[in-house]
């Protein structure tokens, strides 16, 4: 099966995207207005297809804040039968490639912080860093992925000329090493499930500081939502407390064997050098 992506920009084509945005979150679409009035108007909509079928979007326009005009990158969706498969990293590069063909240097979106596998596409595949934490951003949101859980979201920013950083940026052995900089764990409890456990460090010497978060979020909060809560009320204090002291979400490193993705803080004016190639 042939992967393909394309902009989209005909009525036909965003009539397409909001029936599949409407299956994957199970509530209505973007008007379709609005999409096409994004899409005229140096906004960017991209459809990744799979044999002549949508699969996968992703839809942005322009914004500006602070004298800087960037490119908001709202919304990204998968069909649910076709996700890790690499789609969304293809989505995000090829969102990359076209804007900075419109001279777009400059690229922000929010997600939510305790989705795993949004964390490490966004901060350790693709370079970009948290920058902000915005508390409940869209307020209730009863659809499929937010669950009646405050809408909490990290705005990343992802600088287009700028060498990426994050989970290759530190060999394997030397996130290992700094284990002893975690101040937030995941504790196992008897039925399984993993709860926050904070803990306290002398943080003004420390390189980099690792959070952790549950790699299966949404299981979790399946299986206990008061726990969910727990680890949305943890981490929305630790993680705006880091960011106010002048940390930044600066890459994302899985480990499988212990069930969480571990969040690399590192300060605001310390970048490191990518080493290593893209998987």
């Amino acid at each position: 099966m042939s992967l393909s992506l394309q902009i989209l920009e005909t009525i036909e084509q965003l009539k397409e995207m909001a029936k599949l945005e409407e299956e994957i979150w199970k509530t209505a679409p973007v008007p379709l207005h609005q999409t096409l009035t994004a899409a005229k108007n140096g906004g960017i909509v991209i459809g990744a297809y799979m044999d002549g079928k949508l699969v996968g979007f992703v839809y942005s326009f322009p914004g500006f804040r602070n004298g800087e005009v960037y490119l908001c990158s709202h919304m990204m969706g998968i069909d649910a039968s076709f996700r890790d498969r690499g789609i969304g990293y293809r989505l995000k590069r090829k969102q990359a490639e076209e804007a900075r063909r419109r001279g777009y240097r400059v690229i922000r979106w929010t997600y939510d912080p305790l989705q795993s596998r949004n964390g490490y596409l966004n901060l350790a595949k693709l370079g970009a860093v948290g920058v902000e934490y915005v508390e409940n951003c869209y307020g209730e949101m009863n659809d499929a992925l937010n669950g009646q859980l405050p809408s909490d979201r990290f705005i990343v920013e992802w600088r287009l000329d700028e060498r990426p950083t994050g989970e290759r940026s530190l060999a394997k052995a030397d996130l290992l090493k700094a284990r002893s900089l975690t101040v937030l764990e995941a504790g196992q409890r008897a039925d399984g499930l993993l709860q926050p456990v904070p803990r306290d460090i002398d943080e003004t010497a420390a390189p980099l500081l690792l959070t952790a978060i549950p790699l299966d979020f949404p299981q979790l909060k399946e299986r206990d939502f008061a726990l969910a809560l727990e680890w949305r009320l943890a981490t929305r204090a630790l993680f705006q407390r880091l960011l106010v002291e002048g940390w930044i979400a600066a890459g994302a490193w899985r480990c499988l064997e212990e069930g969480v993705l571990y969040y690399i803080w590192k300060r605001r004016s310390e970048r490191w050098q990518q080493k290593g190639e893209e998987e």
